[in-house]
C-alpha cells in the first residue's frame, strides 16, 4: 500500500469537467513548489488536468485503462501511471481475457508486461486453458513462477475432472513434472478413485503418485469430487485483479480524497 503524504489545502475539482474520473488531491502550497515531471509521450486527454499532480495523473491513467482502445495506447499511456503502471496493464488485459478471437495469448502476455498477477489470471483463465495438459502445465512453468503451484494445481484439477483416459494418465506421468506433488496427487486420484492409469512413469513423481494412492485408497472420501466446480488453491486468480473501487492485499491504494463523479460524492479517508 502506498500511503499518500500530501498536506495542505483540498483544491476541489469542478464536477462539471466531462470525464469518467475525478480526484481531489492535496498539494503542498510552500512557494518553493517542484516544478512537475515532464510525461514523456502524448498526455492522455480525460487525465491532462492531474497533471501537475503525478501521483493523482498515474491513477487517473490506471482507472481508466479499461478503455484503452489499442495495445499501442496500452504501451504509450500505462508507463506514464508510474507506480500503477502493471495495475494498469493488468486492468486492459483483465478486459480482454474472455476475448479469445480477437486476442491471442501471447498477445495478451506481451501487453501484462513484467506483472506476474497479470499473467497468471490470463493462463489459468477457463477460456485461456490449452487441449493438452502438458502444454497447459508448460505455459504455468514458463509465465507464471510466482504463482506456480496454483496454476499448476488448477489445471490439474480441470484435467481430473473431465475423467482422463489410460493413455492421459501415461502421457502424464512420462514427463518431469513442475510441482510433481500437485500433479502426482490427481493422476493418483484417477489411479485409485477412477481405477484408471497407473503411476508407472518417471521415477519421482512415480514415487509421490504411489503414496497418494495409498492415501485415498485408504480413505475413498478423501478422493476429490468431480462435482465440485469450485477450482481449490490460495486464492483465484481473479483476487487479484485490480479494482480501482476496491483496497485490499492485491491492490494498490489510490491517492487520499476521492470524487465519484456519477454521483459527485466526496469521498475522504
Amino acid at each position: 500500500m502506498r500511503n499518500a503524504r500530501w498536506t495542505g489545502s483540498i483544491l476541489l475539482y469542478a464536477a462539471l469537467i466531462v470525464t469518467p474520473f475525478e480526484t481531489i488531491a492535496c498539494r503542498n502550497q510552500d512557494s518553493t513548489e517542484k516544478p512537475k515531471k515532464e510525461v514523456e509521450g502524448p498526455v492522455f486527454g480525460p487525465c491532462a488536468h492531474y497533471m501537475d499532480i503525478q501521483e493523482a495523473y498515474g491513477y487517473c491513467i490506471y482507472d481508466m485503462s479499461g478503455a484503452f482502445q489499442s495495445i499501442e495506447e496500452v504501451n504509450s499511456f500505462c508507463p506514464q501511471a508510474n507506480n500503477w503502471e502493471m495495475e494498469c496493464r493488468h486492468s486492459w488485459v483483465s478486459g480482454k481475457i474472455h476475448d479469445t478471437e480477437n486476442y491471442s495469448t501471447e498477445f495478451l502476455l506481451k501487453a501484462c508486461g513484467e506483472n506476474p498477477d497479470c499473467t497468471f489470471e490470463l493462463i489459468d483463465s477457463e477460456s485461456r486453458q490449452a487441449d493438452d495438459i502438458l502444454v497447459q502445465l508448460e505455459t504455468c512453468k514458463k509465465h507464471v513462477r510466482k504463482h506456480l503451484r496454483d496454476c499448476v494445481g488448477h489445471a490439474m484439477q480441470r484435467w481430473y475432472k473431465a475423467r482422463p483416459n489410460e493413455a492421459e494418465v501415461t502421457k502424464v506421468m512420462s514427463k518431469v513434472a513442475p510441482v510433481p506433488d500437485r500433479v502426482a496427487e490427481y493422476v493418483a486420484a484417477s489411479v485409485s478413485c477412477f481405477k484408471v492409469g497407473s503411476c508407472e512413469g518417471e521415477k519421482y513423481l512415480s514415487r509421490l503418485c504411489k503414496q497418494k494412492v495409498a492415501f485415498f485408497d485408504k480413505d475413498p472420501k478423501k478422493c476429490p469430487d468431480t462435482r465440485d466446480n469450485k477450482i481449490k488453491g490460495q486464492f483465484s486468480p481473479s483476487d487479484l485483479a485490480p479494482d480501482p473501487s476496491k483496497h485490499g492485499k492485491h491492490r494498490q491504494q489510490k491517492p487520499k480524497g476521492q470524487v465519484n463523479p456519477a454521483k459527485g460524492k466526496t469521498r475522504q479517508r
